[in-house]
């Protein structure tokens, strides 16, 4: 099969011709520098040179026209994979619709978001994406720019108006992964009751490494929702799937604008015309790119007013009345918790203490990552888990803040967000060399070069893939028997990821993990990158 989003080439018969029209050629080139001809060649046309030279061009005139017409024929699209009919084409959009809905809807945990509620305004964008008639390089430009939407506008709502292509900006925390779920909730819904609107497929630019874009969606509509490439193929063809593409900002910086001109190649290509998607980004990350993306419309959502924050804590009464005090005396602090990541935090981490508590000094970084402590504290101290359900074994404070750090440093390293618990050991195998040495114990490292060249994956290349004796490896790893599933990476064990997602400090994205928020991972793999090793032990035993 040809790689999506590129023209098919011809292969097979084909290409054997062409090589063996190439050779006859270099051969009679040879033969006639030479002086000499083959023999059959001269019982043809004799011994008289002037016979010989016509016939030899004659020969390479039909030898040009033959490569001409294999080099048409490989202009020529080949005929297009067979469609689906009504019955197989029915049955995948039921199986995606399942898949998503379990994934990332029915499955999602967003009772932090719940613990106040808050209603964020939507802002039109339009010069954050390419205009053909307009300026060739403008910015959003803040919040400042943008056109506010009516009170209540739903983001599928705007996705309509804008034809199905739409990004999504806005600030850390925002709440932008929100809005992008929330408009796979309403897809999904609007699918089910048209059996021709497009299936939405969530899917994280974070696992995307440079690959034409087209193969990585079917890779990933393959391994994250059992849908078959062919399948995926002719859905994506005949505009079957809407792609929500959550987090272009967590794409390795290096690989950002090709993620850009990859989307952008995807949206022009003759084989997927007006392709529905959405795709998310932080603004500040996107006002950096020199590219724009061809969508159709771009959207920011809006942080709260500070009045508003105010207003909020002050109608939530005594529980809340120290971090009210505190934001009322503090500006800086006001301003913080203008996004719903933290004030939802900070609620959670301040609710029932006093002001004292609360207040603090330095910049907005030092700031943010005491109410990420605070709040991590809080968590691993509750009584029961936001969705109430029975408790996890509880384990020791010290040990739960190391292996938080540990896991937190291990998806920085190599630039992830989520991590896959079917898979527990590719973040380490697929580091750089000098990451590998740093982190492993002296005299460890030429083993761990062992078992990386034995799993199929490369170091420094996060697109490299396990071959069958790993996924053999990890499936004995995951077996609940004696000795095996061992604290040696206890951060990446599924006991721990079900005991921080149980407290909300993680939360599950699709098959996988990842912390409640980047900004959280960001800050953990912080402050593990300022201790040393032995001190990551001593906070373990402690």
């Amino acid at each position: 099969m040809f790689t999506p989003g590129q023209r098919p080439r011809r292969s097979g018969p084909t290409s054997v011709l062409a090589g063996l029209l190439i050779l006859l050629a270099l051969f009679l080139l040879q033969e006639l520098a030479a002086g000499l001809l083959p023999d059959i060649y001269k019982g043809f046309a004799g011994e008289d040179r002037r016979t010989l030279v016509v016939g030899a061009s004659v020969a390479f005139v039909l030898v040009g026209l033959l490569l001409y017409i294999v080099h048409l024929r490989s202009l020529v699209p080949e005929a297009a994979a067979p469609e689906l009919d009504a019955d197989e084409r029915a049955r995948a959009r039921a199986a995606l619709l399942h898949a998503v809905r379990r994934s990332w809807t029915d499955g999602a945990d967003r009772s932090w978001e719940r613990s106040v509620r808050i209603e964020l305004g939507l802002a039109e964008q339009q010069a954050a994406v390419h205009d053909p008639w307009g300026a060739p390089r403008l910015v959003t430009g803040g919040r400042e720019s943008g056109v506010p939407l009516p009170a209540g506008t739903r983001i599928d709502e705007v996705f309509d108006r804008h034809r199905g292509q739409l990004l999504v900006l806005g600030a850390p925390g925002a709440g932008k992964t929100s809005r992008m779920l929330e408009l796979t909730e309403r897809l999904i819904e609007a699918a089910e009751r048209d059996g021709a609107a497009p299936v939405p497929a969530f899917l994280l630019l974070t696992d995307w490494h440079g690959e034409p874009l087209a193969r990585w969606i079917l890779d990933e509509l393959h391994s994250r929702y059992r849908v078959s490439r062919a399948t995926g193929l002719a859905l994506l063809r005949d505009n079957g799937i809407t792609l929500v593409l959550d987090g272009l900002d967590e794409v390795a910086p290096d690989l950002r604008a090709d993620c850009v001109r990859a989307v952008n190649e995807l949206l022009s290509a003759e084989q997927y015309p007006h392709c529905p998607i959405a795709v998310s980004c932080r603004s500040t990350d996107y006002d950096d790119l020199a590219e724009r993306l061809t969508v159709n419309g771009a959207v920011c959502v809006q942080p709260l007013e500070v009045t508003a924050v105010h207003a909020l804590l002050n109608s939530a009464g005594g529980r809340l009345r120290g971090l009210a005090a505190a934001a009322a005396a503090d500006p800086v602090l006001s301003r913080l918790l203008t996004t719903p990541l933290m004030l939802g935090v900070a609620v959670l981490a301040y609710e029932g203490t006093d002001e004292n508590e609360v207040a603090a000094s330095g910049d907005v970084g030092e700031r943010r990552g005491r109410i990420f402590d605070a709040y991590i504290e809080r968590m691993i101290h509750r009584d029961r888990s936001l969705r109430g359900r029975p408790n996890t074994p509880e384990r020791p404070a010290g040990q739960v803040q190391a292996d938080l750090l540990r896991l937190a440093q291990s998806l920085s390293e190599v630039h992830a967000t989520v991590y896959y618990p079917d898979d527990p050991l590719h973040i380490a195998l697929q580091a750089p060399d000098d990451v590998a040495r740093r982190l492993l114990p002296p005299g460890m490292y030429w083993m761990f070069r062992g078992m990386r060249w034995m799993s199929g994956y490369e170091a420094g290349n996060p697109a490299s893939r396990p071959n069958r004796f790993y996924r053999g490896m990890v499936f004995v790893y995951q077996a609940p028997f004696p000795l095996l599933g061992s604290p040696v990476m206890n951060h990446l064990q599924r006991g721990f990821l079900h005991y921080a997602t149980d407290r909300a400090i993680m939360r599950r994205a699709g098959d996988g993990y990842a912390f409640l928020h980047k900004t959280v991972q960001d800050h953990l793999a912080a402050r593990a990158g300022s201790m040393s090793a032995q001190e990551l032990r001593n906070l373990a035993r402690s």
